[in-house]
C-alpha cells in the first residue's frame, strides 16, 4: 500500500530560514498604509510564499482530479474538483493582496516552484487513497505554514487585515483537510 508524501514541518526558524525575494516581492509605489515601509518587504515574501503554496496545491488537486481511478472514482473527482474551485479563488485573494500592498504577485510556474514550501512529486500517479492522503497532508502543511506566517505578520508588521486574511485561509485549509481525512478515517 503506497504511503502519503510527508510536507516538513514548519517551525520559526524554518520558515524564516527560506527567504526568496523576486522582484515580485518588492513595493513598486509608494503606499500610507499605516505599515512600517520597511516591514513590508517581509510581508509580501510571506504573501508570495503562500501564493506559491495554494498554486502548488491547486496544481496537485487538479492532478488528482484528473488523475483518480476506483471505486470511489465519482466522489473523489467531485472533492478535488470542489476543492481546486475553492483554491482558484484563495489565489486570487493572495494575489491580490499583495498587489494592494504595491507588488507585484508571482505569476510565473518559476517563481511558485522556487517559492513554494510544498513538494512536488511529478510523473507520480498514486492510488485514490494515496492521493486523499497526500492531500490531507498539503493541507495540513499550509495550516502549520499559516499559523507561522500569521505568528509572523503580527510580531514583524502588525497586520490585522494580513492576518485576518491568513487566519480565513487557515479555517478554509482545516475544513478542506478535515472533508478528505473523512475518507481515509472510513477505511475505504
Amino acid at each position: 500500500m503506497a504511503r502519503a508524501t510527508k510536507t516538513a514541518t514548519p517551525t520559526k526558524t524554518a520558515a524564516k530560514a527560506k527567504t526568496v525575494t523576486t522582484a515580485a516581492a518588492q513595493p513598486t509605489a509608494t503606499l500610507n498604509l499605516g505599515i512600517d515601509p520597511e516591514k513590508l518587504p517581509g510581508m509580501l515574501n510571506i504573501l508570495s510564499k503562500l501564493l506559491a503554496d495554494e498554486m502548488v496545491l491547486y496544481a496537485k488537486l487538479r492532478n488528482y482530479h484528473w488523475n483518480v481511478t476506483g471505486p470511489h472514482f465519482h466522489s473523489l473527482h467531485e472533492m478535488f474538483e470542489d476543492q481546486y474551485t475553492q483554491i482558484a479563488e484563495v489565489v486570487d485573494e493572495v494575489a491580490e493582496r499583495i498587489r494592494q500592498y504595491g507588488a507585484n504577485a508571482p505569476g510565473t510556474l518559476a517563481e511558485f516552484i522556487q517559492l513554494t514550501r510544498l513538494s512536488e512529486h511529478p510523473g507520480t500517479y498514486p492510488n485514490a487513497k494515496t492521493m486523499v492522503g497526500n492531500a490531507v497532508a498539503d493541507h495540513e502543511s499550509l495550516i502549520r505554514f499559516l499559523r507561522a506566517d500569521i505568528e509572523e505578520i503580527d510580531d514583524e508588521a502588525d497586520d490585522v487585515g494580513a492576518e485576518d486574511l491568513l487566519t480565513g485561509l487557515l479555517q478554509q485549509h482545516q475544513k478542506m483537510a478535515w472533508m478528505l481525512r473523512t475518507y481515509l478515517e472510513a477505511g475505504e
